[in-house]
């Protein structure tokens, strides 16, 4: 007796990918302050002006950025120098 084996044949597979629809976002895009300037005069201690404070007797018709990013001047106010826009 003669035994005949059949090999299976079997048809090939194919696979579809399916790309997802993204979402639309629903949070409000952030916006960022922008960096305040550099402050061009800085105090003895190394920290920015703002208006309002003292400022040197070297300083009195000097400019520069307050640490918010406004330019500041220092002019004479009675006996004493200060900051102010």
């Amino acid at each position: 007796m003669s035994t005949s084996q059949k090999t299976p044949t079997t048809a090939p597979t194919t696979q579809h990918t399916v790309k997802a629809t993204p979402r639309p976002t629903t949070k409000a895009p952030q916006t960022t302050e922008p960096a305040p300037a550099e402050c061009e005069i800085v105090s003895n201690a190394g920290n920015c002006y703002n208006a309002g404070q003292f400022c040197r007797n070297a300083d009195i018709g000097s400019s520069t950025h307050a640490g918010n990013g406004r330019m500041i001047h220092c002019r004479q106010d009675g006996s004493r120098g200060r900051w102010g826009y």
